[in-house]
């Protein structure tokens, strides 16, 4: 078998090395007994030479790339060593012939199956030439007393008999291990490939994906969650779900459920969820699958095109409304001053009739502005810069009486160029910086940054005010829907409708207590 196909015994000089510490400890233990049985300088002398031999192999081993003359040289002379130990003690009736077999199993692992056999057969060779050998007299030998030719001849064979059945079951069992390696290496390598693989189909799904026990605490934990709500995996798995998402617990009724919450950064967001439960049994739950989308975007786009549709519902009737106004207030200014001119009216009477003068006027005026937001005109574009004109506008305000000491304005403005029309954009962003100020009567912090964006201008305005609640926000662009006191209600409208003449969108993020952010794209 190639040693490639062996994943148990990939490094086969690890177990060369341990080959060395086995010996040095076995010949250590067993020339420490004889030393207590029979002291005599043979067995200082065995010990210094195996460690003196252990030494050099071990230089060997760093010196020599291969291992397999290092293990058939290692194994001759251990065998030699083996022989030589028998013979100064005792003999045939050595104990130390037992390392025989111990080398005969460190060889089939190292070796695999020719190993085992050449040790097996070059241990049968040894021990039979040095019993013979020693038997006849060719030899010294420390046996005290040698048996009959007959009883030799049985205990070699015996021994022999053993060598051979230890190389053939540690083979086995090396054959075993070996086999049990290469199947535990494949299921290994199956595991692993199968937990990658899942791991890439949880990691591409677009939707979020979290696994979690039924406490609550999360085992699992995709990049799309990551990216969903801003925590990264490392961190959500030391939390609950109830900690990702706070507020959840309240708004779980069924399996299929949406909530707003928070990104990690306070970025409000919507999610739809769907909750599978994870069964042990037909009874037991183990956990819970939670799969959730971001439908932030598609909510908007539905509260979109749900405000265009109110937007223009309510620009006709108010339009029809307004002209059926107009013609009899001008019916009744002409009139009154008709009158005025025939009267003789006293210092009071004619204050009161220059009251009702200017009220008419102004109301006229406001029926003529609220006619040209619900019939606009055409956007006159050019190529403007709009930093610059976000930047001219803001200086505007700065010197307008609704900015106080404790507001503030910080601008991160790149110069991106547009083709708008230059009066209708200034309008707009003095509008909305203008509702950011009034919803902060104490104070705080309007953030405005222009940046290109996939080809668009990107504008955001972010204020630190009380924020909006859902029904605040559904009712935002709608004419004479104002949350301020003394306001006519057309700010924001007449923003939506210039930015819709522009082929550009708004877009709301609020949460009551949190601020409003105003995202323009043209």
């Amino acid at each position: 078998m190639a040693e490639t196909a062996i994943p148990v015994l990939k490094d086969r000089r690890k177990w060369l090395l341990r080959l060395i510490y086995v010996r040095m400890v076995a010949f250590t233990i067993f020339l420490a007994a004889e030393a207590t049985r029979n002291p005599t300088a043979d067995v200082l002398v065995l010990l210094a030479a195996v460690y003196a031999l252990s030494a050099c192999w071990f230089a060997l081993l760093k010196l020599n790339p291969s291992y397999v003359a290092q293990s058939y040289a290692q194994i001759a002379v251990d065998l030699l060593l083996i022989t030589w130990t028998v013979n100064r003690t005792g003999g045939l009736d050595s104990y130390f012939s037992s390392l025989y077999f111990l080398e005969i199993v460190m060889s089939s692992i190292l070796l695999e199956r020719r190993g085992a056999f050449v040790a097996g057969t070059a241990s049968s060779l040894f021990h039979f030439a040095h019993l013979d050998l020693g038997y006849f007299g060719y030899v010294p030998t420390t046996t005290n007393v040698w048996p009959d030719l007959p009883s030799l001849q049985y205990i070699i064979s015996l021994n022999i008999f053993g060598f051979c059945s230890v190389a053939f079951l540690s083979n086995f069992l090396a054959e075993s291990w070996r086999r049990t390696g290469v199947e535990l290496e494949k299921s290994t390598g199956q595991i692993a490939f199968l937990q990658a693989y899942s791991d890439r189909i949880v990691d591409s799904l677009g939707s979020g994906l979290i696994t979690t026990d039924i406490e609550g605490r999360i085992y699992l934990f995709n990049r799309a969650a990551e990216k969903i709500t801003g925590y990264r995996s490392g961190e959500a798995l030391k939390m609950t779900i109830w900690q990702v998402f706070p507020g959840m617990l309240s708004e779980i009724n069924s399996g299929r459920f949406e909530i707003s919450t928070s990104h990690r950064e306070n970025v409000p967001i919507n999610l739809r969820f769907s909750v599978s439960p994870v069964m042990i049994d037909e009874k037991n739950t183990a956990g819970y699958v939670w799969c959730f989308d971001d439908v932030t975007e598609l909510r908007l786009l539905e509260r979109q095109m749900h405000q265009k549709e109110q937007m223009a519902a309510i620009g006709a009737l108010s339009a029809g409304i307004a002209h059926e106004i107009r013609n009899p207030l001008a019916s009744i200014a002409g009139s009154f001053n008709l009158l005025r001119s025939d009267l003789n009216l006293s210092p009071d009477q004619r204050h009161l009739a220059e009251i009702i003068n200017r009220e008419t006027e102004r109301l006229n005026r406001i029926i003529t502005e609220f006619l040209g937001y619900a019939r606009p005109r055409a956007p006159n574009r050019k190529t403007v810069d709009l930093s610059e004109l976000i930047s001219e506008t803001m200086k505007l305000m700065r010197n307008s009486s609704e900015l106080k000491p404790a507001h503030r304005i910080e601008t991160w403005l790149t110069r991106v160029e547009s083709q708008v029309d230059e009066s209708m954009m200034r309008q707009v962003f003095y509008n909305i910086a203008s509702n950011a100020f009034k919803a902060m009567p104490d104070g705080g912090t309007l953030t405005i940054s222009l940046e290109a964006h996939n080809g668009n201008a990107h504008i955001r305005f972010k204020d630190t005010g009380i924020g909006l609640t859902e029904d605040e926000l559904k009712q935002l662009f709608v004419p004479f829907n104002s949350s301020f006191r003394n306001g006519t209600g057309l700010g924001l409208p007449i923003v939506y409708q210039i930015i819709s003449a522009h082929n550009g969108t708004i877009a709301v993020r609020s949460r009551k207590g949190m601020g409003t952010t105003f995202v323009i794209d043209l």
